[in-house]
């Protein structure tokens, strides 16, 4: 149980995460790593099941795209498939005869300022307004970024701190989350 809110701009990415985990029976645990990583040049940010989040900070070395490169078509053709890949060699990747391949994790993703979210089925779509957000607080935090103005946001210092505001808010409402709340920021190359 996480909460993940991003905010893209023109020109920066930033992405705030709480710091709690918790197992099936909801027993809570403090992080000793972070929900978000930077990895070859991407910062990957998990919610879901902490094994794909495990694999992708430890396990496995993310591609990183040329500086001409589509990053629409690099996600697609390049990205996904090494990390699915990593999935499959660690055992995590779930499909049976006939079905699609699927995993039980969330991930956002960013990559020279352009944030992908990665859905449990491995596909992709990106928000035209660039707001994005995952797990059980997800919710409260998006609402908080409603509320406190995130159509007014203009650079990525006023994005941080709306992200960690909302982020704090959703450890109040939601007990699945719990600080300390960690921003990471990143801007286009």
């Amino acid at each position: 149980m996480t909460t993940l809110a991003a905010i893209q701009g023109d020109g920066w990415v930033v992405m705030g995460c709480d710091s709690r985990s918790s197992d099936e029976d909801g027993r809570p645990m403090q992080m000793a790593t972070q929900k978000i990583v930077e990895n070859n040049g991407a910062l990957i940010a998990g919610s879901g099941a902490g094994r794909g989040s495990n694999i992708l900070q430890f396990g496995w070395k993310a591609p990183k795209p040329t500086a001409s490169e589509n990053l629409d078509i690099f996600m697609t053709q390049k990205f996904i498939p090494q990390m699915r890949l990593a999935f499959i060699d660690a055992g995590y990747d779930m499909k049976e005869d006939g079905d699609a391949a699927s995993h039980d994790s969330q991930f956002l993703v960013s990559i020279r300022g352009t944030i992908y979210p990665i859905f449990e089925d491995y596909s992709w779509d990106r928000d035209i307004r660039g707001i994005y957000y995952s797990g059980s607080g997800s919710p409260i935090a998006l609402g908080a970024m409603a509320a406190l103005g995130i159509d007014d946001v203009q650079n990525a210092t006023q994005a941080e701190r709306l992200v960690r505001k909302a982020i704090e808010i959703a450890t109040e409402w939601d007990i699945y989350t719990s600080g300390p709340i960690i921003t990471k920021t990143q801007f286009t190359k």
